[in-house]
């Protein structure tokens, strides 16, 4: 096992930590849409969100999801694998692949998605959407 497997499976180090502070678990994933909409919600909560706040993205990550699944670019990148069916994995409401785990190289900065919502991370197939990520960096 990979030293950065072994972290992202167990949850061990300051990425592990940070997750743990937003109540989210590193290596696991909700399978059903549900659970990761109720994971992306405690996780605005725990942000300091007001409800209204809450619901607001929540409608707005609802309207953009089909925009996000159409324009990405994933299955063009050298991380994406065959046997993955799901895109978008920039997005808040799909989040990070349960099939992906090794990192081959980064098409992001060029999805057009990447660019309209002004986007700055990346390798959002094995690390989380762009919103668990930047959540991560101020825990």
């Amino acid at each position: 096992m990979k030293r950065r497997e072994f972290f992202a499976k167990t949850g061990c180090g300051a990425a592990g930590i940070m997750l743990a502070h937003f109540g989210l678990k590193a290596g696991t994933l909700p399978n059903a849409p549900e659970e990761q909409k109720e994971k992306i919600m405690k996780l605005l909560a725990k942000m300091g969100k007001s409800q209204e706040e809450i619901d607001n993205m929540m409608k707005k990550m609802k309207e953009t999801l089909p925009m996000v699944k159409e324009q990405c670019i994933c299955k063009t990148c050298p991380t994406y694998v065959k046997e993955e069916k799901v895109v978008g994995f920039c997005h808040p409401l799909i989040s990070k692949s349960e099939i992906i785990t090794e990192e081959r190289g980064c098409d992001c900065p060029k999805c057009p998605v990447y660019k309209k919502m002004e986007m700055k991370n990346g390798y959002y197939c094995t690390r989380m959407s762009e919103l668990e990520q930047e959540a991560a960096k101020k825990a």
